[in-house]
């Protein structure tokens, strides 16, 4: 076997492990925030229902007041106990590919996932795609820590979390893939592009498994 084919097999397994873990990474990924997405839609439901009988009632108005305000004073809490889930997550993401920031992954997994699940649905003015972008990117952390991978390896991982992320909340692959390269990793190269295509793709099959082609706004 001479260089050239000795190169082009080198190429071809790092291509492949490079699809292996955008798809990891995707089914995870897509899981987490197509849960994410179901309670969302399962809480502002009720929400709305509530608001509803609110107006026939208003004697209820108390009641949602007193309830929005424990709700907010519990996502107070977790934003006291872990910094990195304030915001939209997308900053704290960019942080950590820039070497700056090292969060806990399950620590901001389960706190942003409750705190966005309970603010969103209650109405508060923010949307689902800064904590898919954060749940998606700490998922796939989490991946990485659990096989092992080298500080440049969890990198690609958590960039292709990011997308998988933003790919499963709005149904839109492509999107994910050029978050990633405009806003999160600017290193950009082959082994990035097809994990973070592959996880794009893998999670908002996910996603459409569970939703269906319908409108996400």
């Amino acid at each position: 076997m001479n260089e050239i084919e000795r190169d082009f097999r080198t190429q071809s397994q790092h291509l492949l492990w490079s699809v292996w873990r955008g798809l990891l990474v995707g089914v995870t990924a897509g899981a987490v925030v197509s849960l994410f997405r179901w309670l969302i839609a399962k809480g502002a439901a009720f929400s709305v229902a509530i608001y509803e009988d609110a107006l026939r009632n208003p004697l209820l108005i108390l009641g949602i007041v007193l309830v929005n305000l424990l709700i907010a004073l519990f996502i107070g809490y977790l934003i006291k106990q872990e910094k990195d889930i304030k915001g939209s997550g997308i900053p704290h993401v960019e942080g950590e590919l820039m070497g700056l920031l090292h969060p806990s992954w399950w620590s901001v997994l389960w706190r942003k996932f409750l705190g966005g699940v309970l603010g969103i649905s209650m109405g508060l003015m923010l949307g689902r795609e800064g904590p898919s972008i954060q749940l998606g990117a700490m998922t796939a952390k989490g991946l990485a820590k659990g096989l092992k991978l080298s500080a440049r390896e969890k990198r690609v991982l958590i960039a292709a979390g990011a997308a998988a992320g933003l790919s499963a909340a709005f149904n839109a692959p492509i999107a994910g893939l050029l978050f990633v390269v405009e806003e999160v990793y600017h290193h950009f190269s082959r082994h990035v592009w097809v994990t973070a295509l592959t996880a794009s793709l893998v999670a908002n099959a996910v996603s459409l498994r569970i939703f269906g082609q319908v409108p996400v706004l």
